[in-house]
């Protein structure tokens, strides 16, 4: 066994060595370092009974290392070796905590002596200062273990990560704190919660740590990030990840310190238990309150659940959606086929859904014919992101065979967000039923357009090249609200893009998405306007068709040339955000625009759906 632990600092090679040489033979364990950074940074890791330390350094000097060494750890031994002439700077050493000082040349039988002195009464000071921390210790660890206790009456995932991030800030002095949960075998962590000052980039929301940062997770221990000024606390259940636990920016000082560590490493004992209690029992209780082995649950686990994730998205300021999904022939089939049947067939509607959602993802029965989708952290967007996959999933494929034809499985979906739409689950349902309604009588719905393309719909709108909408044509597709054929001037066109562009700039928080058809980029470029408002908007422009490939130094406005007739034939404009939509698709004669126009919400909706589709354009919506 090493007498001592042993540190020394100094720039040049020679005296590192003859300091490990020298003292290794006497039975020291020796550690060196070329500067102060260094040694801190092996400091962090290690504990050394007496830090040697040279005085003129490049970098921090010996006063400077002396001074951050005892910053972070207050009791530290230090020694300072100078020459004759830093003798001076030696004096203000020993002012700052220093316990000895030598002259260069360093005289072995003198070295060893002070050596053996600083660590004799240092073993001293340990004993006294151990006598006269005991009962501080057993004290505050008394408070520690009663604070601790706390987590296991707490059976709210939610309120507990509060609670162990409040328990955290408070024993170790911080000022903020973030706590991730673990997911596919710590492959993955989500943000769960986030206390006081804590820092948290969006790439965090989501954390994938690498290799390096896995190894520091599995090794279960409380370590130092980014010198020190943070700390990583790996909650673990034996070798499985449960969280993760930063804590950062200690209050009055500039680093954590290894006492820290201690007590982090104490309260993650604690949280494991109450942690991994709480996740079984939220684990069991979701199983039991499936409605059907598919993995429908009840209205009333929704219910509860969802009030939950209300009040944790209107507290950190995220965005949840909810979606609701009718069965709309369902009364039809159940006229037709047995129980056995129609069973079947709706577990196998669930799990084509369940294929789509997230791990985080709800899906609750409401009635048999009625589902409702919760999509925490997911504004109205990522709604109609799902809803595009999931009619995708099902595919026009959930059929139910009878004696005589096939029958298939209609199905509606609409969704609302918080807070846009609502902020308790009554308004949000009221604004997806609201909308549900609406989009039975949907143009897309009413003309059967689901099979058609994105240019045939637009054929069968506007009739075949050459010709006009006949009367009949016309009449099925208007309304008086909603849909209307019309005649139109030639720069009338331009003119609406440019009142889009206006109402983008006026209101350039809002996400939206413009798609403009024309045969030429430039000339549409000009009729423009607002150019630097947009470029600052959330709503993305795309240009399609044009006569060449064209690049443009601008974020928002894109053009996309796609090499395709009809887009010289027909030009349109389809505008889509989370209030507005409309659809304009026009033919130019030589009298002026034929077109016809729409603010059917679902049609606009579907229509940029199957563009996106046909052109393999990214799915933006």
């Amino acid at each position: 066994m090493a007498k001592g632990r042993l540190l020394a600092i100094d720039d040049e090679k020679f005296f590192r060595d003859l300091y490990r040489d020298m003292l290794s033979e006497e039975g020291y364990y020796v550690r060196t370092a070329e500067g102060g950074e260094e040694a801190l940074e092996i400091l962090r890791q290690e504990d050394f009974d007496l830090v040697i330390t040279d005085m003129e350094m490049p970098g921090m000097n010996g006063v400077q290392t002396t001074e951050a060494i005892k910053r972070f750890n207050p009791e530290q031994e230090v020694m300072v070796v100078t020459a004759l002439r830093d003798v001076t700077l030696a004096v203000e050493a020993m002012k700052r905590g220093v316990s000895e000082y030598i002259l260069k040349p360093v005289n072995p039988e003198e070295f060893l002596l002070l050596i053996n002195k600083a660590l004799f009464r240092q073993a001293l000071n340990v004993e006294h200062r151990k006598l006269l921390h005991e009962n501080m210790e057993y004290f505050s660890i008394l408070v520690s273990y009663r604070k601790c206790l706390e987590f296991l009456k707490i059976q709210d995932p939610d309120r507990l990560a509060d609670h162990i991030l409040d328990t955290l800030m408070e024993l170790l002095q911080a000022e903020g704190a973030l706590l991730w949960l673990a997911s596919e075998g710590g492959k993955l962590y989500r943000v769960r919660s986030r206390r006081g000052l804590s820092a948290l980039a969006a790439p965090e929301e989501d954390f994938q740590p690498m290799e390096v940062e896995r190894r520091l997770i599995h090794a279960g221990q409380a370590v130092f990030v980014d010198q020190g000024v943070a700390l990583w606390l790996p909650i673990m259940a034996g070798v499985e990840p449960l969280a993760l636990v930063r804590v950062e920016s200690p209050a009055g000082r500039k680093t954590f310190s290894r006492k820290d560590l201690k007590v982090a490493d104490m309260v993650s004992e604690f949280a494991s238990g109450a942690l991994q209690s709480v996740l079984r029992y939220r684990s069991f209780e979701q199983r039991s309150l499936r409605v059907t082995q598919d993995g429908a649950y009840n209205m009333a686990f929704f219910g509860d659940y969802l009030s939950r994730e209300l009040h944790k998205a209107s507290r950190y300021g995220r965005n949840l959606s909810l979606i609701k999904l009718v069965v709309a022939n369902y009364r039809e089939l159940n006229s037709r086929f047995l129980d056995r049947e129609m069973d079947e067939a709706m577990s196998r509607l669930i799990a084509k859904v369940h294929s789509v959602l997230r791990d985080a993802d709800i899906l609750a029965m409401d009635a048999p014919n009625e589902y409702f989708i919760l999509l925490p952290e997911t504004d109205y967007w990522g709604g109609l992101v799902t809803q595009k996959r999931i009619r995708k999933a099902l595919g026009g494929s959930l059929t139910l065979a009878g004696p005589r034809k096939s029958y298939d499985i209609k199905v509606l979906m609409r969704s609302a967000s918080f807070p846009v739409d609502g902020s308790t689950f009554e308004g949000l349902r009221d604004a997806v039923e609201t909308r549900l309604d609406r989009l039975k009588n949907s143009l897309f719905y009413r003309t059967d357009m689901e099979g058609l393309s994105f240019w045939d719909i637009v054929t069968r709108l506007l009739g075949e090249t050459g010709s006009s909408p006949d009367r009949e044509n016309r009449s099925q597709f208007e309304d008086k609200g909603k849909n209307r054929f019309i005649h139109m001037g030639s720069a009338r066109i331009d003119e609406l893009m440019r009142a889009f562009c206006r109402e983008v700039v006026e209101s350039n928080r809002v996400r939206g998405i413009i798609y403009r058809g024309c045969s030429d980029f430039a000339s549409v470029r000009k009729s423009l306007r607002y150019v630097e408002g947009l470029e600052e908007s959330a709503t993305s422009i795309f240009l399609l068709g044009g006569q060449a490939r064209t690049s443009w130094d601008f974020q928002r406005i894109h053009p996309i040339y796609i090499d395709d007739a009809r887009f010289g034939q027909i030009e349109f404009i389809l505008y889509l955000n989370e209030d507005y939509a409309y659809a304009l698709f026009a033919r130019r004669e030589p009298d002026g625009l034929i077109g016809f126009h729409s603010c059917d919400f679902f049609f606009v909706e579907n229509m940029i759906a199957k563009l996106q589709e046909h052109y393999r354009l990214q799915a933006l919506i």
